[in-house]
């Protein structure tokens, strides 16, 4: 019994604290991220058209020709070029913790496919997007080769 009482009162301590403002508020990476423009949230009101880049990144473009590209945290599937998505929030904003769906056209109509978790709103060049456009070079199987111990450092085993 004295043991619930005592974690009962650090908890209502640690929640009048918090409400007092009396812990300092410690910098976090977010807080970092914000500073260099990278947003936790967009306003939906400020989007003025979208474009899927592939199935990792979408670009927002927004009122006052400002443009964010959404890093997904993981790969999408059916999301490319050309497709459309939807998303549905209950906010004002677009935000990291959101969903886009695939819509996939069948001819009667679009029925959703996969749905995917948002990433963080970075801001992007033109120059940066033209970038992201290329095509990337394919590798293929007999381009690689095995480093050497010496090229990564590594020193050899003495033969046996």
């Amino acid at each position: 019994m004295k043991t619930i009482m005592l974690q009962s009162s650090r908890l209502t301590i640690a929640v009048a604290c918090c409400l007092l403002g009396i812990w300092p508020a410690m910098p976090t990476v977010a807080d970092d991220a914000e500073d260099e423009g990278v947003r936790r949230c967009i306003s939906l009101n400020r989007i003025s058209r979208t474009q899927v880049l592939d199935d990792h990144n979408i670009l927002f473009y927004m009122r006052g020709g400002q443009i964010f590209r959404n890093e997904l945290p993981h790969r999408c599937p059916g999301l490319r070029r050309q497709q459309p998505f939807m998303y549905r929030t209950s906010l004002s904003q677009l935000c990291d913790l959101d969903v886009v769906t695939v819509l996939h056209d069948h001819g009667f109509g679009l029925t959703p496919g996969a749905s995917c978790g948002l990433g963080r709103f970075y801001p992007i060049t033109k120059d940066e997007i033209e970038a992201l456009r290329e095509p990337r070079p394919e590798i293929s199987p007999g381009e690689v080769r095995t480093a050497t111990p010496e090229e990564i450092g590594e020193p050899e085993q003495p033969a046996k």
